[in-house]
């Protein structure tokens, strides 16, 4: 199982939105979050993200298979944005791997942070894993509510 990860080009946009689309679907569903879930994303915001933040690639045995977009809040802060790879990927333990990989690619970034679902215990209980804190939360909608996480890098 080969993995690589390389900076997005444009023309993976729409495959890469696909993915994405098939990746968070049941949390579309399940949250009604129309307004900002990756579901429910524009080719078009795909796109400015790809140019306005750093977007990635993750390759397995040469397929696409998913993307991670990283962006600046400041010189030492990094927010993981988004990451997410196709169902038919997934439980293969590639996700550890992944986020290790881009948070090396910054070797500066001393505060990584990111959010996730408040009742998915096992996205929690992988970023928690990985080293991040719980720092609060936000609610989105009614059926929706965010943890905010954090990790300082030393």
């Amino acid at each position: 199982m080969a993995l690589k990860i390389e900076k997005t080009k444009l023309s993976e946009a729409a495959a890469l939105l696909s993915i994405q689309k098939e990746a968070f679907q049941a949390d579309l569903k399940k949250y009604r979050d129309f307004e900002s879930s990756p579901a429910a994303e524009t080719l078009e915001f795909f796109k400015y993200k790809i140019n306005n933040s750093f977007h990635y690639t993750i390759f397995l045995d040469g397929k696409i298979a998913g993307g991670i977009c990283v962006v600046k809040v400041s010189d030492t802060h990094y927010r993981l944005f988004r990451i997410f790879l196709h169902p038919s990927c997934q439980d293969r333990g590639l996700g550890g791997k992944l986020v290790s990989s881009i948070e090396k690619n910054f070797p500066k970034v001393k505060t990584w942070s990111l959010d996730t679902p408040k009742d998915n215990r096992r996205n929690r209980y992988f970023y928690e894993k990985l080293g991040y804190q719980k720092q609060g939360e936000y609610k989105v909608n009614d059926r929706l509510t965010l943890i905010e996480y954090q990790k300082i890098v030393k």
